[in-house]
């Protein structure tokens, strides 16, 4: 049984699309955008990224699968919403920049190098 991204990544999956320009000012020291971007785990379905959380830090509870993929799905909108892109709009290149930055704004939640927004 094969694993689906989640709908989210379509066009950031897509490699013929470019990344986007990064404005390193606004990036964290020591933060390198490829550590967001790059590391999917094919084999948790919605593909969620291996630096997510697999658990609640608070209490300890460990998540299952698909409990994962919903917390990184809303996770992901949650970002979106706050850059007013949400639903997901634009050229298939302007997704997958937004999906870029909300990833390197989520990556950089969990690692605790910026607030969430």
């Amino acid at each position: 049984m094969g694993r689906k991204p989640n709908p989210l990544l379509h066009e950031f999956l897509d490699e013929s699309l470019s990344f986007p320009e990064i404005n390193w000012e606004t990036v964290p020291l020591g933060v390198n955008p490829a550590d967001a971007w790059e590391m999917f785990d094919e084999n948790i379905e919605g593909w969620v990224p291996i630096w997510f959380p697999t658990g609640d830090l608070r209490s300890g509870k460990t998540f299952s699968e698909f409990e994962r993929a919903y917390f990184f799905n809303e996770d992901l909108e949650r970002i979106l919403r706050a850059m007013r892109r949400w639903p997901l709009w634009g050229t298939p290149t302007q997704k997958k920049h937004a999906v870029a930055y909300a990833l390197l704004q989520l990556f950089c939640e969990v690692n605790m190098f910026c607030p969430k927004v």
